[in-house]
């Protein structure tokens, strides 16, 4: 199924957590309204999840967007028992907290639609792109280097198919 997107400031920074207060606020009503459409489209929760320098294959902040509910802490805390966990309410709290730490971090989205956030954990590449892929049962779709570049146009069309006529342009 289609329907996974990423989102990009148009600023750009290592992390959500580098832009500025105006950006990160910008950036959020931008997701408020991404996130709404996954919603409506695909009937379904969306997780979030970014990794914030952690694990990054191109450094750039952007955000991963899916139509489907994902419990991602139990496994996160298993694999990074030493790190420090901190729930957040919003991005602009991620953006406080991170202007302050200076520290890479995970970011993710929880089914009762808060966020949490790894501080500094020692995560592999692709960490939740993996993570997130494997609870899907597609491990093989985690890495983008990695995919299929045939269904990988087929996923991206079926998603852009069903997501532009909701785009008021």
């Amino acid at each position: 199924n289609g329907g996974y997107i990423l989102l990009i400031p148009t600023t750009h920074s290592p992390c959500l957590g580098a832009l500025t207060k105006d950006q990160i606020t910008s950036f959020e009503n931008v997701l408020s309204q991404a996130t709404s459409l996954l919603e409506y489209e695909y009937q379904s929760p969306i997780t979030i999840f970014e990794h914030g320098i952690v694990g990054q294959t191109v450094t750039h902040s952007h955000l991963h967007l899916l139509p489907t509910k994902m419990e991602l802490y139990k496994r996160i805390a298993l694999d990074f028992p030493s790190s420090k966990f901190e729930s957040i309410k919003d991005l602009v709290q991620l953006q406080d907290l991170y202007q302050k730490r200076q520290e890479p971090y995970l970011l993710w989205s929880t089914p009762n639609n808060k966020y949490l956030v790894c501080w500094n954990p020692p995560a592999e590449p692709e960490y939740l792109r993996t993570l997130s892929a494997t609870a899907l049962g597609v491990p093989e779709r985690a890495s983008w280097r990695k995919m299929d570049p045939v269904l990988d146009k087929k996923l991206a069309d079926e998603t852009m198919d069903r997501l532009f006529p909701l785009f008021n342009l």
